[in-house]
């Protein structure tokens, strides 16, 4: 994976606030699959969080 497209799917997420993996493919014209890969790559890092089936960005 790219880290232009971590980088879009990040801004993605803090743009809309809380988004689910299927928004985010359809949004970045990925596959699903792709879209959850990055989004549990970037909650492992503690960039985001998750709820559920919902993804949201950290207050820090």
């Amino acid at each position: 994976m790219s880290e232009e497209l971590r980088s879009k799917v990040l801004n993605l997420v803090k743009e809309e606030g809380d988004v689910a993996a299927a928004y985010v493919a359809k949004k970045l014209n990925i596959q699903h699959i792709e879209a959850i890969k990055i989004l549990e790559e970037l909650v492992a890092e503690g960039k985001i969080s998750k709820k559920g089936k919902r993804y949201r960005i950290v207050k820090t």
